[in-house]
């Protein structure tokens, strides 16, 4: 069944393949066509099941939208669907939820993969995601937000290239199928994740909980990042004990779109190369 229930309401999960599961956890704002060409070539080895966060697509919109409630929803569906533990892939915001996940069920997650994901902000990005909210407060989901989130998350290079624009296009209709009320609660979400909202400034960074997380871990960022830097997705594989770094020279934020083949190829890699069970 496509929706399977939470403590939230009902999740959307797209499932196919077979083999190992593994769930996908996508970006800020989008649904599970985040893995639009990672999916397919996952499930020749796996069963892959890519989700609709609570609140976006054809999930329950229901509040609070947070880092860790969304955590929550997917310890659910791991446990409802029944095949746990899974391996857990997040990406940019999915990465932070794939963290807290790992971290409050460590009993549900098989091996763990964070792509361009982040524990805390600098004060650049923290001004980056605030400058997006302050948009969308005085212009809604418009066409110069859809552009300011395109230049940030995608590389000059694949811009320009003809496939590379239809992609962005692609990214930005998924985006703007939220509303505007909801896309802000979305990028908040980020904010107060990092800890960066007024009043949070004495709780600590999830960063010092990444010690916590047991799974074998891969981190995997790129060094023409310029959304969530290398510096930051670093700061993730130097705390979670023997966590593994892999960059990706030249790429960008969203690898799952950008360069989805040599991605998968980095994560299966890993995966095979874990001690049986």
């Amino acid at each position: 069944m496509p929706l399977i229930e939470s403590r939230s309401g009902s999740i959307f999960v797209e499932t196919t393949g077979n083999g190992e599961p593994i769930l996908l956890i996508p970006g800020l704002g989008m649904d599970h066509t985040y893995y639009r060409f990672a999916a397919p070539l996952l499930a020749s080895d796996f069963e892959v099941h890519a989700v609709d966060p609570r609140g976006i697509g054809q999930s329950a919109k229901k509040a609070p939208y947070s880092v860790e409630s969304w955590a929550a929803d997917f310890a659910d569906i791991i446990d409802n669907i029944g095949h746990g533990p899974m391996h857990i892939v997040g990406s940019s915001l999915g990465g932070g939820t794939a963290l807290a996940l790992a971290e409050s069920r460590p009993d549900l997650v098989r091996s763990l993969v964070v792509v361009g994901g982040f524990s805390e902000l600098d004060r650049a990005a923290t001004l980056n995601f605030g400058l997006r909210a302050r948009l969308i407060r005085k212009l809604g989901m418009c066409d110069e937000v859809a552009d300011y989130m395109g230049l940030w998350t995608l590389t000059r290079e694949f811009i320009n290239s003809e496939e590379g624009y239809a992609q962005m296009k692609a990214n930005q209709s998924n985006i703007r199928k939220n509303s505007a009320e909801l896309y802000l609660a979305f990028v908040e979400s980020v904010l107060a994740w990092a800890r960066c909202l007024p009043g949070q400034e004495q709780e600590p960074k999830f960063t010092t909980r990444l010690p916590n997380i047991k799974a074998p871990t891969l981190v995997v960022s790129s060094d023409n990042d310029h959304l969530i830097p290398l510096e930051l997705t670093a700061i993730v594989s130097a705390n979670i004990p023997g966590a593994k770094l892999e960059v990706m020279r030249g790429f960008g934020h969203i690898l799952f779109v950008e360069h989805p083949r040599e991605t998968v190829t980095l994560l299966k890699s890993f995966i095979s190369n874990l001690p049986k069970r």
